[in-house]
């Protein structure tokens, strides 16, 4: 699944971050840190250089650089980005039950198995697939378009 397609749920800290390496190394960082605030240092002082390390670690030396130029200094808060990361994985599930039932699955065996892939119930997965999914960024076709 594209990150892009549930770009609009994700917050502003995330997308200015984004803007400065990338949607996928700032989701690194929400995977890593999400829920949690980070004092970009600005790498001058002993700790300053050990947090640059770690965020080293983390995105890459180069990313790390990059966001400690531009955000040195500042704290700012990392979310976890829920709602868009639950859109993903609904979108995602849309698209498998689509493709399990064209390959002649039946609905009831395609739910039974996205529950036990995900770790949902199969009464969470029935609530998903009766929810609309259209995105503007979809680039397949529904199973009745």
């Amino acid at each position: 699944m594209k990150l892009e397609q549930v770009k609009e749920l994700l917050p502003r800290q995330i997308l200015e971050i984004a803007d400065i390496v990338g949607l996928p190394t700032a989701m690194r960082l929400v995977d890593e840190l999400g829920g949690t605030s980070w004092e970009f240092a600005q790498g001058a002082s002993r700790i300053g250089m050990i947090k640059v390390a770690a965020l080293g670690d983390i995105l890459g030396e180069e990313a790390a650089e990059l966001l400690t130029s531009r955000l040195g200094g500042d704290k700012i808060y990392i979310p976890q980005c829920s709602a868009a990361l639950r859109r993903l994985r609904d979108l995602e599930i849309h698209r498998q039950f689509e493709q399990a039932v064209r390959k002649g699955t039946s609905a009831n065996a395609a739910v039974a198995e996205l529950a036990r892939l995900n770790k949902l119930s199969d009464r969470r997965i029935w609530l998903i697939l009766k929810r609309p999914m259209h995105s503007a960024t979809s680039d397949s076709p529904g199973l009745f378009d």
